[in-house]
């Protein structure tokens, strides 16, 4: 953790091993992305805005894939979603094949 003393070590985000339960809003830049809003239910399993329900996979690194449901294939070829932990804020973010943070959803 970083303590704002010289040579103090900064934290990286934290990974884990599957996507935090609760409710995730979506955004790009201030704009509200309603249809990209889902619940993770359980490991594995989610719901999306419209109620329907889907299935994800999260590897070791991070990168989430919607294997089933109102979120898989939601973004253009080459964009990625990679799950994180950021200052205590369970974060998915879709990332451009530019390495740009496209949209980004966080726990409520």
């Amino acid at each position: 953790m970083a303590s704002g003393k010289p040579g103090a070590v900064q934290s990286a985000p934290a990974l884990a091993a599957d996507m935090a339960t609760g409710t995730y809003e979506c955004w790009y830049f201030n704009q509200a992305q309603l249809t990209l809003n889902f619940t993770v239910d359980g490991p594995g399993t989610y719901t999306g805005y419209d109620g329907a329900s889907g299935t994800y996979s999260v590897d070791a690194l991070g990168a989430v894939t919607f294997l089933s449901g109102p979120l898989q294939g939601v973004m253009p070829d080459g964009f990625v979603a990679s799950y994180e932990v950021r200052q205590g804020i369970p974060t998915l973010s879709y990332i451009s094949g530019r390495g740009a943070e496209a949209a980004f959803c966080q726990r409520v």
